[in-house]
């Protein structure tokens, strides 16, 4: 039976010897691959937790910034007229400190009230608002127009009228300085012909309405920086380049400077 069974099939020398010398090999350098990856994976891995650290720290940094220059609105007037020079420099970096000071808010002219118990009566003179409120985004403007409409007095002689770039009655209205949906040209025509009590707007459009000489600040008392609003990305006022140098500008605006230097009652600068 033995003789049956042999086919005489031989099977081949290097079949044999990968079966057994070469695939033991090759198992083993396998696992010697595996044993060199592990350490650069755990390097990658390692980095993406530095990494990942990295951005946390700086974003619990940014917003420590944020908050603390916030706070400057609680701080003295001598702390707020200091911040509002380094913002300045970060405008004028040039400028010599001879130069600089053609364009400061004096000490005396930035003050932590809010006006809340000012008694002077409304004045109800055309394109001269009292306050002037300066934000950095039209929207968060349209929104503070409609909460600033609780200060008007009250003035119950007819029903208040709805007219496009303000909110307006006989006693005056919250005018609406920004270039969403209004036109400059229809906003000059407005302050020309209403009274405007109070006023806010983005710095850019408020410059225009000032060179064009439909708003006026005779009677300015309070120019009030919206500083401690902040948008989508945690940024104030003073964190988007284009708008911190656009409201720099406007308070070097001579209109506004004359506004800031008067003798008596001058306008003051807040920080909000």
């Amino acid at each position: 039976m033995a003789d049956s069974l042999d086919d005489g099939l031989q099977l081949d020398d290097d079949l044999v010897a990968f079966s057994g010398d070469e695939a033991g090999s090759d198992t083993q350098e396998f696992r010697k691959e595996a044993v060199r990856a592990e350490p650069v994976r755990d390097a990658s891995e390692s980095k993406k937790r530095k990494r990942k650290e990295a951005r946390k720290k700086k974003a619990a940094a940014y917003r420590d910034e944020v908050h603390a220059g916030q706070a400057v609105a609680l701080q003295p007037s001598e702390r707020q007229a200091d911040f509002f020079v380094a913002q300045q420099k970060k405008t004028y970096p040039k400028l010599s400190s001879l130069e600089m000071q053609e364009h400061q808010v004096p000490d005396a002219h930035a003050t932590p009230d809010t006006f809340a118990d000012a008694n002077t009566p409304w004045r109800k003179e055309h394109g001269m608002p009292r306050v002037l409120v300066v934000t950095g985004n039209a929207q968060r403007a349209a929104d503070l127009a409609r909460a600033l409409r609780a200060l008007l007095p009250e003035d119950e002689s007819r029903p208040a009228k709805r007219r496009k770039g303000a909110e307006v009655s006989t006693a005056g209205g919250v005018a609406k300085l920004f270039a969403r949906h209004f036109k400059v040209d229809e906003q000059v025509t407005h302050l020309q012909e209403n009274a405007t009590p109070l006023a806010v707007g983005t710095p850019h459009r408020i410059q225009q309405l000032l060179e064009r000489g439909a708003l006026r600040t005779d009677h300015l008392q309070a120019l009030v920086v919206d500083h401690s609003w902040t948008d989508a990305k945690m940024r104030t006022i003073f964190d988007t380049p284009e708008t911190r140098d656009a409201l720099v500008h406007l308070v070097s605006d001579p209109t506004l400077r004359k506004a800031l230097l008067r003798k008596e009652a001058s306008c003051k600068v807040i920080l909000f």
